[in-house]
């Protein structure tokens, strides 16, 4: 049947193995994620810790929404949204010591055409694969959070339906200003059944780094270990231009076993606008075509962030408020000398 084609495309496309179920799991999530090569771990203490780290939610700066549209093989589309929100006031960081976060994952299909074992048609179906995640991070110590996300796993394919239950565990590890370390382990649940046949989850442990090599640069890495025995590793550079965009690039060599070598190279553009970002991915699938990454996050506090410079105010805007301050101290000492002018005036018998 197509969709089974497309579900088999999906599984060997991203997680290399077709022994496990719910392998849509493994699909990056978000546009400046997949463009890093899926090297977000150590990364994620923004809207994307949920699915990517949920420690991360100890070092939130801000209320983030964010929603990804994902233009995937064929007929399967994918959708992600997520939302988090910071808890309590940390005054020395200006961030937060704890935030909880939720999101959704959903991988469908239109109408596919349905075939019997002797290969005639035998009318339409549809199939739908989600993911409901909720999760809760911490600061344990100034540098230190650790994390948990409990999620809902269901599946469908016409009539057949299954579902699973999973939670994560993540830690991270900022031991300097441009140095993060982060640890998660995925999907630890139970099989997702369909009908008399049990596949487990796509359980996995990835450990990762992003180092900050100037305000312009950043550099990521990570290793992922399967339950099923299979490794793979992701690399991701970033590079700011100045306030408004940054160039994005990785490679991941989860499905170059099956697809090719080209088709682990990633690529990626951000864009920001008054502190919120839109984010595009380039993920190649080999002869299965390509896939585009749209991305839009919204942030409610736009002011800038150590590990994230390049949403600061403008230069333009800090010129324009150096105009400003002149213009109010000009102000301010017309009115002192027009005071001084009629204390002067005045009658010494006053």
């Amino acid at each position: 049947m197509g969709v089974l084609l497309a579900a088999a495309a999906t599984r060997a496309g991203w997680c290399s193995s077709g022994t496990e179920g719910a392998s849509f799991l493994d699909i990056p999530v978000g546009g400046a994620p997949a463009a890093l090569g899926a090297a977000y771990t150590a990364q994620a203490t923004d809207v994307y810790a949920p699915v990517w780290n949920p420690a991360g939610l100890g070092f939130l700066n801000s209320i983030e929404f964010t929603g990804t549209h994902l233009s995937y093989v064929g007929p399967v589309y994918y959708e992600h949204a997520s939302v988090v929100v910071p808890v309590g006031k940390d005054h020395e960081t200006n961030g937060a010591p704890a935030g909880f976060g939720a999101s959704a994952q959903y991988l469908g299909t239109g109408n596919i055409d349905a075939r019997d074992a002797s290969g005639n048609p035998a009318g339409t179906f549809t199939s739908a694969f989600a993911a409901y995640t909720v999760a809760y991070g911490q600061k344990i110590l100034d540098k230190l959070a650790v994390g948990g996300s409990a999620k809902l796993i269901t599946e469908k394919i016409a009539d057949a339906t299954a579902s699973a239950y999973a939670v994560d565990f993540g830690l991270l590890y900022k031991p300097t200003a441009r140095l993060n370390v982060g640890a998660v382990l995925a999907n630890v649940g139970s099989d997702i059944k369909f009908v008399n046949e049990a596949d487990p989850l796509p359980t996995a442990g990835r450990l990762g780094t992003t180092y900050q090599i100037n305000p312009s640069w950043d550099v990521s890495a990570e290793g992922v270990y399967r339950k099923t025995g299979l490794m793979s590793g992701g690399l991701g550079v970033e590079w700011r231009y100045g306030e408004y965009f940054s160039f994005r690039g990785g490679y991941n060599t989860a499905h170059i076993k099956e697809l090719g070598g080209v088709a682990g190279a990633t690529a990626g553009l951000g864009i920001f606008f008054w502190g919120q970002e839109f984010s595009y991915a380039w993920v190649p699938l080999g002869d299965l075509g390509t896939t585009h990454y749209f991305s839009l996050v919204f942030r409610l506090n736009t002011r800038a962030r150590p590990e994230k410079p390049r949403l600061k105010a403008s230069a333009d805007d800090d010129l324009e408020g150096m105009k400003m301050d002149e213009h109010e101290n000009h102000d301010n000492l017309y009115e002192l000398l027009k005071e001084d002018d009629v204390s002067h005036d005045k009658p010494l018998s006053e």
